[in-house]
C-alpha cells in the first residue's frame, strides 16, 4: 500500500493547527508570569493603594477579559478548518503582541512581578513562532474548496 504525498491543504491546516498551540503557549506563558511567578513582596507593599488598584484594573483584568477571546480563537484554530481561521489567528497573534506592550507600558507591574520580564519574553518568542508558522501556510497558496 503506497502512502499518498501530503497536499498543500494538510500542509496548511498543519501550520494552523502549529499556530494556535503556540498561541496557546504564548497565553499561558504570560499568565504565568502574571499570576504564578513569585511577587517581589517589598515593591508590592511599597505600592500604595491606588497603584495597586490600578495595576489590578490596567492589567490583570484585561488578562482575564481577553482570556476568554483567546481560547476560542486557539480552539478554532486547531478545530475548524476554514478559510478564516488563518485571519482569526492572525488577529489573535496581534492582540496577544498588543497586549505585551499594554504590560511593559506599566513598568511597575515589571518591578513587583520580577519574573515577568522572562515570561514575556518567552511569549513573544512562541507569537512570533506562531506567525511564522502562519505565514509559511500562507506561502503555499490559497486552499482549494472541495
Amino acid at each position: 500500500m503506497q502512502t499518498q504525498p501530503p497536499t498543500r491543504a494538510a500542509f496548511r491546516r498543519v501550520s494552523r493547527g502549529t499556530a494556535a498551540f503556540l498561541m496557546a503557549g504564548a497565553w499561558a506563558t504570560l499568565g504565568y508570569g502574571l499570576l504564578l511567578s513569585a511577587p517581589n513582596q517589598q515593591e508590592w507593599h511599597d505600592l500604595e493603594a491606588g497603584g495597586r488598584f490600578a495595576a489590578n484594573l490596567a492589567v490583570y483584568l484585561p488578562y482575564y477579559i481577553l482570556t476568554l477571546p483567546v481560547a476560542i480563537a486557539v480552539i478554532l484554530g486547531l478545530l475548524w478548518m476554514h478559510g478564516p481561521t488563518s485571519t482569526l489567528l492572525t488577529l489573535t497573534s496581534i492582540t496577544i503582541a498588543g497586549f505585551v506592550y499594554w504590560i511593559t507600558v506599566h513598568d511597575v507591574i515589571l518591578v513587583a512581578q520580577p519574573q515577568l520580564g522572562t515570561s514575556i519574553k518567552w511569549c513573544i518568542a512562541a507569537d512570533i513562532a506562531a506567525v511564522v508558522a502562519l505565514f509559511t501556510g500562507w506561502l503555499t497558496g490559497p486552499q482549494k474548496q472541495p
